[in-house]
């Protein structure tokens, strides 16, 4: 079963990641050549594995990875204004075993 673009942008919404377009394009074929691997193991769990290959034919490399991007965050002031008697930190209650 192909995945479509339009369930990569889905997924990719809910993860709150956003993509270019070349990069959902790559995805897509990437999540096709996942799921066809899944396929291929659950056809081939009773007669051996003589089907299945590797889906990942080359290694990722650093100059495949897009590069951090900073982006500005709350003020602690702003972050904890509704936290009743803090240091500069969050309290927590230690869990109980």
């Amino acid at each position: 079963m192909p995945i479509s673009k339009t369930e990569i942008e889905k997924l990719a919404k809910l993860a709150k990641l956003s993509f270019s377009d070349e990069e959902l394009e790559r995805f897509t074929a990437e999540f096709d050549d996942i799921i066809a691997f899944a396929d291929t193991i659950n056809q081939t769990v009773e007669g051996g594995t003589e089907q299945i290959r590797s889906v990942g034919a080359r290694m990722v490399t650093f100059d495949d990875l897009r590069p951090d991007e900073v982006m500005p965050s709350l003020p602690n002031e702003k972050i904890l204004s509704n936290v009743e008697g803090y240091n500069g930190f969050f309290s927590v209650e230690r869990s109980k075993k």
